[in-house]
C-alpha cells in the first residue's frame, strides 16, 4: 500500500533539503520513492538530479500542445531511482501559484500518474501561501500524512500555526497530521518556545535536526547529505525519521492557537489567560479552552491509528477524467467559448434535473441567455415551444469578491442543498472560471450535500469556466461525466429501437430534423429510445443501454468523439451514417438502416415515393437555374447534399473554398475531381476569385461585407434541413434571388 506524505513549512525553513534528504533515505530502505515539489522556486528535487534544472509540469503544458503530451516529460529518475517532479509556477506577482498546483495535478491525473506503483509519494509543498491550490495534498486523498516543518523562530512556528490552520479546515474526513519537524536555525538556539508550542497543539516533535556545515558542504556538490555523507551523524537523522514514516501511521487532529495569543503562549513562557486563550479542535469544530483542559488534567482525545484515520474518511465521487479532447485543444487554436456554457447548454437539456454554476451569477446569466436565445429563435421560425431552452433549470451559488478571496465552498453546499430540497432526479454541478482559480473543492461540498440526501445523483463535471477548454470540451465533458453518469448498463434489450447521438443544441432546426428522422424511423416500424444528450430525460437516459443501435446525427468532430466514447466505453454498435442531407444520401442512410433491420422492402417503397416527389421538384426549378455559375465559401466539411443539389439543377459549380472550423476538419466528397476544391481556404483570396471566376451566386455561411462588385449571395446553414430534401429546399430561394437585380434600384443614386 502505498504511503502519501506532504511536508509543509514556511518558505526558507529548510524543507525542501529535509523532503529531498529524507526521500534519499527512504528509498535506501529499498522503497519506490516519487517526490513532486509543490512551490514555484521549482528546486525542491534539486538536490536528487544532481543540481540539474529540469522542466516543470506548467511549463511542459504551456509549450506543448495536449495531444504530444507524454508523462514521461515531467517525471525525472534521481539518486536512487528516485522519480521526481517539479510543479512550477508563474513569475512572481504574476498570476495564481496555487492554480498551478490545481493544474498540475490534473496534468498527472490526466497523462495516468499511478501513484499505487509506488512506495512512497512525497509532497513538498510552500506553507507561506494559504490560497486552496497549496492545499491540494491536503484534498481529494492526494496525502495521508502530513508534517510540519519549524524552527525555533517566531515566524516559522507563526507559518505553522497557520499551516495547522489548513489541516483543521480539512480534518472533517479524518485527522492526518503526522507531527513536527524541527530544523533548527542555530547551534545554541533556544527550542523552548518550539516545545510550549508543540504541546499546545498536542503534535510531537518526531525529529530534531540540528544545524550543521555539513549541508552546506553536501548543497556546495549538489548531493543530499544521505548521498554524499551517508555514514554522517546528519545521515542517520533522516534514516530515522525514514523509519518513523515507514512504520508508524499514526495521525493526530490540527489544533491551533489564536493568532493574538500566539506570541505570549509560546515566547513568554506562561501558561494563556483562561478568558482569552483557545484552541480549535477538529471533533465537531468546537473552540475548547487550553487552560481548562491543563486545570482539569483532561486527556486531549488522540492519537489515532491509520485503520482508524481511514474508517473515518467517507468516500465521495471523483469526476471521470476527461480523456476525449476538443478540438480547439488539440490544434492550441483560440478557444470558442468556455466549457461552462457548453456543459450548461448540455446538462439542462435533461428533464427533472437541476444544474448548479458555482460560481459569479453573471456567468449563469450570460450562458443561460445563449440557451434562452437559441430557444427563441427557433420559437420565431419552427412555432416550437422548448421549454429545457426558455426555462432552463438553473441555480447559481452566486460567488461574489469575498467568496473569491475566501472559498465559496460553504455557499456551495447551501446551494446543492437548495437544489436538493426540490427533490429532482438528478443534479450537475459546473464550476466556473473563479472556482477553477480559487481552487475551492467542489467534491467536498459533494459528499457532504450527498450524506444528507443520498438518494439524489450529484454529478460533478469538469468545466472550471475555460480552464478545462472551450465550448465543445464542456459538451464533451458533460455527455461523459454528467448524462453517462445515470446510465444503467443491466437494462433489456429493447428491439427495433434507436439512440440518437450528438444533435446540436444550439441549432435552430435541430428539433425540426429530429422530427424528420423520428417520421422516418416511424415509416420502417422503428422507435426513438434516449436522445444523448438533446430534450431528453433521466428515465431516458438509465435506458439508454437498451438500444438496440446508435445514430449519430454528426460526424463531424464534435459527432465523432460521442461515437467513440459509445463504442469504446459503452460496447455499444454504432451506425456508420449520420443523419442524412440531401437525396443520395438518404437513400444510402435509409438502405443501411432498412438491412441492419431486415426491412429492405419497406426502405424500397418509401424511396420510391421520395424519387418520384424529388423529381417533380428539381422539374420546377430547373429552368431558372440551369447555367447558373456558383461559388461556395464555407466552414462545413461535408458539403455533398448542397452540390448535389446543384448539380441535378443544372448549375455550374466554380469553386469550393473550404475554412478552418472548430467543429470538423475533415472534407469528403463524393464528386473528387469535378470541381475545383481548396481545403484551408485563405478569406484573403476571395476577392481575386470572384473576379476571375464571377459567379452568378455566392453561397456562405455568412454575409460577407466589402465584396468588390454586386453580387447575389445566399447563406448556407451550419446545419442544414436533414432528410430527402435538405438541399434541394434552397432551390427555390435560388430561383428568385436570382430573378432579383444585382443591386437596388435606390442604390444606384450615388453612382450616376
Amino acid at each position: 500500500m502505498v504511503t502519501k506524505i506532504a511536508i509543509y513549512g514556511k518558505g526558507g525553513i529548510g524543507k525542501s533539503t529535509i523532503s529531498a534528504n529524507l526521500s534519499a533515505a527512504i528509498s535506501k530502505k529499498n522503497k519506490r520513492v516519487l517526490q513532486i515539489g509543490c512551490d514555484p522556486k521549482h528546486d525542491s528535487t534539486r538536490l536528487l538530479l544532481g543540481g540539474k534544472t529540469i522542466v516543470t509540469a506548467l511549463e511542459y503544458m504551456k509549450n506543448t500542445p495536449a495531444s504530444v503530451q507524454r508523462l514521461d516529460r515531467v517525471l525525472h529518475t534521481g539518486y536512487n531511482g528516485i522519480v521526481c517532479a517539479e510543479a512550477g509556477g508563474p513569475e512572481p506577482g504574476v498570476g495564481c501559484a496555487g492554480r498551478g498546483i490545481l493544474s498540475t495535478f490534473a496534468l498527472f491525473e490526466r497523462l495516468g500518474l499511478n501513484l499505487n506503483s509506488f512506495d512512497v509519494v512525497l509532497y513538498d509543498v510552500l506553507g507561506d501561501v494559504v490560497c486552496g491550490g497549496f492545499a491540494v495534498p491536503l484534498r481529494r486523498s492526494f496525502a495521508d500524512r502530513v508534517y510540519v516543518v519549524s524552527s525555533e523562530e517566531f515566524m516559522s512556528i507563526y507559518a505553522a500555526n497557520n499551516i495547522l490552520k489548513g489541516v483543521h479546515n480539512f480534518d472533517e474526513d479524518g485527522h492526518r497530521l503526522g507531527g513536527l519537524i524541527i530544523n533548527s536555525r542555530g547551534m545554541h538556539e533556544d527550542q523552548a518556545p518550539v516545545q510550549r508550542f508543540a504541546d499546545r497543539v498536542g503534535l510531537p516533535i518526531i525529529q530534531n535536526i540540528p544545524r550543521s556545515n555539513i549541508f552546506r558542504k553536501a548543497e556546495h556538490i549538489r548531493k543530499t547529505v544521505v548521498e554524499a555523507f551517508p555514514d554522517s551523524v546528519e545521515a542517520s537523522f533522516f534514516y530515522k525519521l525514514a523509519d518513523h514514516i515507514i512504520t508508524d501511521a499514526t495521525v493526530y487532529p490540527a489544533r491551533f492557537l489564536q493568532e493574538d495569543l500566539l506570541e505570549h503562549a509560546i515566547f513568554s513562557g506562561t501558561r494563556p489567560n483562561k478568558q482569552t486563550s483557545a484552541f480549535f479542535l477538529s471533533e465537531g469544530y468546537c473552540q475548547t479552552q487550553c487552560s481548562d483542559i491543563q486545570e482539569k488534567n483532561e486527556e486531549i482525545p488522540f492519537p489515532l491509528t491509520e485503520e482508524q484515520s481511514t474508517a473515518k474518511k467517507t468516500a465521495g465521487e471523483t469526476p471521470c477524467t476527461p480523456l476525449f479532447l476538443s478540438k480547439s485543444l488539440l490544434s492550441r487554436e483560440p478557444l470558442h467559448g468556455c466549457a461552462f456554457s457548453g456543459a450548461l447548454a448540455t446538462t439542462t437539456q435533461i428533464g427533472n434535473t437541476i444544474t448548479v454554476a458555482h460560481g459569479p451569477v453573471s456567468c449563469s446569466y450570460i450562458a443561460a441567455q445563449a440557451i434562452f436565445s437559441s430557444g427563441e429563435r427557433t420559437m420565431a421560425k419552427e412555432k416550437l415551444l422548448l421549454e429545457r431552452q426558455l426555462a432552463p433549470q438553473l441555480l447559481s451559488s452566486d460567488m461574489d469578491e469575498s467568496l473569491v478571496i475566501y472559498g465559496g465552498r460553504e455557499k456551495l453546499e447551501a446551494t446543492l442543498t437548495r437544489a436538493a430540497r426540490r427533490k429532482p432526479q438528478a443534479i450537475f454541478l459546473l464550476t466556473t472560471c473563479p472556482s477553477g482559480v480559487i481552487g475551492d473543492d467542489p467534491l467536498a461540498a459533494v459528499r457532504e450535500v450527498k450524506s444528507m440526501f443520498p438518494d439524489i445523483p450529484i454529478l460533478p463535471i469538469s468545466t472550471d469556466g475555460n480552464l478545462r477548454g472551450d465550448y465543445m470540451q464542456g459538451v464533451i465533458n458533460s455527455c461523459m461525466e454528467g448524462a453517462a453518469g445515470l446510465l444503467e448498463h443491466s437494462v433489456s434489450k429493447r428491439p427495433k429501437t434507436v439512440n440518437i447521438l450528438a444533435e446540436k443544441n444550439i441549432a435552430y432546426n435541430a428539433e425540426r430534423n429530429f422530427n424528420t428522422m423520428r417520421t422516418l424511423l416511424k415509416k420502417m416500424g422503428i422507435c426513438v429510445n434516449c436522445r444523448f444528450v438533446r430534450n431528453t430525460t433521466v428515465e431516458e437516459l438509465r435506458g439508454f443501454c437498451g438500444a438496440a443501435l446508435n445514430l449519430p446525427a454528426y460526424t463531424d468532430y464534435l459527432g465523432r468523439i460521442i461515437l467513440d466514447f459509445v463504442r469504446e466505453r459503452l460496447k455499444m454498435e454504432i451506425f456508420p451514417l449520420p443523419f442524412p442531407v440531401g437525396f443520395s444520401e438518404s437513400v444510402d442512410w435509409l438502405n443501411g438502416i432498412a438491412r441492419h433491420f431486415d426491412l429492405q422492402d419497406r426502405a424500397e417503397e418509401i424511396i420510391a415515393q421520395e424519387r418520384q416527389r424529388y423529381s417533380l421538384t428539381v422539374d420546377t426549378f430547373r429552368q431558372s437555374l440551369q447555367g447558373k455559375r456558383l461559388m461556395v465559401l464555407t466552414y462545413i466539411h461535408q458539403l455533398d447534399w448542397i452540390l448535389e443539389s446543384a448539380l441535378d439543377l443544372g448549375m455550374e459549380i466554380v469553386k469550393i473554398g473550404i475554412l478552418n472550423y472548430s467543429q470538423d476538419n475533415i472534407h469528403v466528397t463524393r464528386y473528387p475531381g469535378k470541381f475545383p476544391v481548396e481545403v484551408q481556404y485563405d478569406p484573403a483570396k476571395r476577392d481575386d476569385d470572384l473576379r476571375k471566376l464571377k459567379p452568378d451566386l455566392l453561397l456562405s455561411n455568412y454575409t460577407p461585407d466589402n465584396l468588390p462588385f454586386p453580387l447575389h449571395v445566399d447563406i448556407m446553414p451550419l446545419c442544414p434541413d436533414v432528410g430527402f430534401y435538405g438541399g434541394l429546399n434552397f432551390a427555390h430561394r435560388w430561383a428568385r434571388l436570382l430573378q432579383a437585380p444585382v443591386m437596388e434600384g435606390w442604390k444606384y443614386d450615388n453612382i450616376r
